[in-house]
């Protein structure tokens, strides 16, 4: 097909993130290139909060943020938003009775999402905008006067999940999506706007222009776009007399807020290059299925189900589909880590002779974690330590204590038996967040 490779780049960019601040949350993200001649989304994954200047930004620290931006006409739109809308976000002011109220947390996702509309009006931004370009693609000579990028004709959709300790907040412009799983169940975080729906559609209309019909299922505006809010496609927002959530294509997110529960597991943002080709409810599915049962999920188990739902979605031949699959794709994923428990950091063997030795196993320790916080039961008997830690358990509506077994058996040398009198010691490292756990073993006779 012609704006499509003779075959797909399955290469993928994954990056994972153990849970970290009040909200432990862990997150994998992917994305593919895919059919499509280059790559044009981008994405945001901030388990903590932590951006901006000033008395505003402090109201958000330690929140969660995470998002797709899908581009088209260019990635450098999606890669803006990526650079400067949490920057933007954080200087607007938030109360955080509640968790911020609902006031606050929709004027600040509808004025930062229209912030970056004004921005790219900005010839200050031009040059950094320009600097956004993706190097060349293969088997092609850079051109000695790149083409200047114009917002007026690139522009990207934007959905972001917003994670407070009570809510979770999504805004949403465009065909981009988000779904939570709770309980099993999957529950829709946004809706996709497209120029058919009818209440977008008196928007386009009233602001001068037309939706087209163009396929089986496929609307455009102006016979253009085949969605109807997007940041950038300034082109489209040339109304002077028409305010911002009233153009033609306007970047005005709709703000969804959902109360979270103990039931919620997992939060999936997606591209509509994934959507395309799944529903909410068959892509969570398809990640619960995946999920490890019987021992803690480790934020790289979630990296490989991101990357292994992008292949699944990709399509082997875009004549076969007619075009669906053949999208740049990019997925998000957020756990809510229910406890936060030690994890095995290395297993090192101590001094040994021919009759036994010592094996240490390090545990890395959640942030801010005291010697006071732990709580350790050893059985000298069978070599099985329970290791935890007292405030970091994460559970709505109270906290307590939460211990994980851990099996030092399983880790002595081969033939090794443990040796049972004095046969643990534990010391914990403060400054490295270490807890060091030495078991004595003999060998077998």
């Amino acid at each position: 097909m012609g704006n499509s490779l003779e075959k797909p780049k399955t290469a993928k960019e994954s990056v994972c993130g153990a849970a970290a601040g009040e909200l432990q949350l862990s997150w994998a993200s992917s994305c593919m290139q895919g059919w499509r001649l280059g790559m044009e989304d981008a994405h945001i994954t901030i388990n903590s909060f932590n951006e901006g200047q000033g008395q505003s930004a402090d109201a958000w620290q330690g929140l969660g943020l995470f998002g797709v931006f899908d581009g088209h006409g260019g990635e450098q739109v999606a890669r803006f938003c990526h650079r400067h809308l949490p920057e933007e976000l954080s200087k607007f002011p938030l109360r955080r009775a509640n968790g911020g109220h609902r006031e606050d947390l929709e004027a600040a996702f509808v004025g930062a999402f229209h912030r970056m509309d004004d921005m790219l009006r900005d010839r200050a931004y031009t040059k950094e905008l320009q600097k956004l370009t993706n190097p060349p693609k293969e088997n092609t000579r850079p051109s000695s006067q790149p083409s200047r990028v114009n917002p007026h004709e690139v522009g990207c959709t934007a959905c972001v999940c917003c994670i407070t300790d009570t809510q979770i907040v999504t805004a949403n412009a465009g065909d981009s999506r988000a779904v939570l799983c709770c309980g099993g169940n999957a529950v829709p975080l946004s809706f996709d706007h497209k120029p058919n729906d009818a209440g977008e559609q008196r928007r386009i209309e009233k602001a001068g222009g037309k939706v087209h019909a163009c396929g089986q299922n496929q609307y455009r505006v102006n016979g253009n776009l085949n969605l109807s809010r997007a940041i950038g496609d300034l082109n489209f927002k040339q109304g002077t007399h028409l305010k911002p959530e009233e153009q033609m294509i306007c970047a005005t997110p709709d703000v969804l807020f959902r109360e979270r529960s103990a039931e919620d597991e997992f939060i999936v943002v997606c591209c509509d290059g994934v959507w395309d080709m799944m529903s909410c409810e068959e892509v969570v599915d398809f990640v619960r299925q995946r999920l490890p049962k019987g021992r803690e999920v480790f934020p790289k188990d979630m990296e490989r189900i991101m990357e292994a739902l992008l292949d699944r979605c990709l399509s082997p031949d875009l004549r076969t589909t007619e075009g669906l699959g053949g999208d740049n794709m990019t997925a998000v994923m957020v756990r809510f880590e229910k406890e936060v428990l030690p994890r095995i950091a290395s297993v090192s063997e101590g001094p040994s002779t021919t009759t036994g030795g010592t094996t240490v196993v390090t545990f890395d320790l959640p942030q801010g974690c005291t010697l006071d916080d732990l709580v350790v039961h050893a059985s000298e008997s069978s070599a099985a330590v329970h290791l935890g830690v007292k405030h970091r358990t994460v559970q709505l509506g109270g906290r307590g204590c939460s211990t994980a077994l851990v099996d030092l058996a399983a880790h002595l040398p081969a033939g090794a038996t443990f040796h049972e009198i004095g046969g643990i010691t534990a010391k914990f490292y403060r400054k490295m967040l270490q807890m060091a756990i030495s078991v004595s073993w003999q060998r077998s006779s």
